[in-house]
């Protein structure tokens, strides 16, 4: 039974199936993941009995074959830390890049050819992206040549290990910050009367860009690094 003391880590991680609700009301379930749903509803239209009504009407569906983010997440559990880290790398950190780089390109043109109706609105959004983009690039960076090779090297975590672990948290939470600023501004993706296909696009690529973002920061801030910190304790 899913109650408002359950964490959004602790839904996710026993009923990965809850992940396409939390993306559809724009719940933080990733860097969010350690608040309670409680705390997660506070202030968003969000009613907190009916959405415990709809999380417990998913836990107790059994899908027979999941897929997508629910089949990803209940594979990655059973993975060892090494394997953890070969997964994010070869999967989430290529898929990102590749959509980092069409969502950038999708952007440019519609900034140009929308400029004079909606200047403002994709300027800002340009800035907020392409300040996204440059995060994400430097975090994985440092996560594939500095932070994950520490990971595999010391399987028992030492001080400086673990503070690097930190910090790769503190820039989750960065670009989560960065993501809502987005959706806000967007109005969570609602497209422009005007809008062309082009601008669909972007904002459909957008939109996926982060939902494979939510369930990779996931995966690392709540199941992969407090995996590896209890290491620290045995």
């Amino acid at each position: 039974m899913i109650t408002k003391n359950n964490t959004f880590a602790e839904v996710v991680r026993q009923y990965p199936q809850t992940i396409g609700l939390f993306n559809e009301l724009h719940l933080d379930y990733c860097c969010g993941g350690d608040h309670t749903l409680e705390q997660g509803v506070a202030g968003k239209d969000v009613n907190l009995e009916d959405l415990l009504a709809k999380l417990n009407a998913a836990a107790q569906k059994v899908p027979a074959k999941e897929t997508g983010a629910a089949a990803s997440l209940d594979a990655f559990k059973e993975l060892s830390i090494p394997e953890m880290l070969d997964s994010l790398e070869q999967t989430h950190h290529v898929t990102e890049r590749e959509m980092m780089g069409q969502a950038e390109e999708l952007l440019n043109k519609i900034l140009i050819v929308h400029y004079p109706h909606h200047g403002e609105l994709l300027t800002q959004l340009h800035h907020l992206y392409c300040a996204l983009k440059a995060e994400l690039e430097e975090h994985f960076a440092k996560e594939e040549r500095l932070v994950f090779p520490l990971l595999r090297q010391q399987p028992q975590p030492d001080a400086q290990t673990l503070a690097y672990v930190k910090k790769l948290e503190e820039e989750h939470s960065a670009a989560g910050d960065l993501i809502k600023e987005i959706q806000k501004l967007t109005e969570n993706f609602t497209l422009p009367a005007d809008a062309c296909i082009t601008f669909e696009r972007t904002y459909k690529t957008l939109e996926a860009l982060f939902d494979d973002i939510f369930i990779h920061i996931f995966k690392e801030n709540s199941i992969l690094f407090p995996e590896y910190e209890e290491q620290a304790q045995k």
